[in-house]
């Protein structure tokens, strides 16, 4: 009896061991500062701007990086900061595909609020690093973006503390637009079977 009762308990010590590894696992996959999970639901955010396509905004009106995205319907973004739009990357972003350069942009989420598209996306290196960009609406239906940065405190990866934040952008030019004849699936999220990174 008493043997017994020493058997089970190992075997209850090992299953609530397995349970707090598993939660453990599940809290501290992802980053912890990425807020906005995916809900894989429809944004309307094609009723607000044009989403058959990509945007491209310059940097600072620096036109040495440019950022090139892409907004899908069901909440997910994908960017890319590139010294030149390469012909290379553009068929990545219509056609995807398997090549390095397609493994290139960064994946993430976004959310409208009001007039305002606020963007998560994250770097996989290290704790995996969060970097947030908002995009304004304007009356017209173009977009221009009015911040970019990170949250240092919540990476280890140390080439990100000179990351060229701004919460402000002083030279707030609009994005251009080029339609494409297709997107790049969605489904090339490298996050979508990961617990944390989705809403449900």
């Amino acid at each position: 009896m008493v043997w017994t009762s020493h058997i089970l308990y190992i075997k209850m010590r090992k299953i609530y061991l397995a349970i707090f590894l598993a939660l453990l696992f599940y809290n501290c996959g992802g980053p912890k500062n990425f807020t906005y999970r995916h809900e894989n639901k429809d944004t309307g955010l094609d009723k607000l701007i044009d989403i058959n396509g990509y945007y491209v905004s310059q940097y600072k009106c620096d036109t040495t990086f440019y950022s090139m995205y892409m907004f899908y319907t069901n909440g997910l973004f994908t960017i890319a900061t590139t010294s030149e739009i390469l012909p290379e990357l553009v068929d990545c972003f219509e056609n995807g595909g398997q090549s390095d350069i397609c493994k290139y942009p960064l994946w993430g989420t976004y959310k409208v609020e009001g007039d305002l598209i606020k963007t998560q996306v994250i770097r996989e290196e290290g704790n995996k690093c969060v970097i947030f960009r908002d995009y304004k609406i304007l009356p017209d239906g173009n977009i221009v973006n009015i911040s970019d940065y990170i949250q240092p405190e919540y990476t280890n990866l140390g080439y990100m503390e000179n990351y060229p934040s701004f919460k402000e952008n002083p030279c707030s030019k609009k994005a251009d637009f080029y339609p494409l004849k297709s997107k790049r699936d969605s489904t090339a999220c490298p996050f979508l079977k990961k617990k944390w990174f989705r809403n449900k």
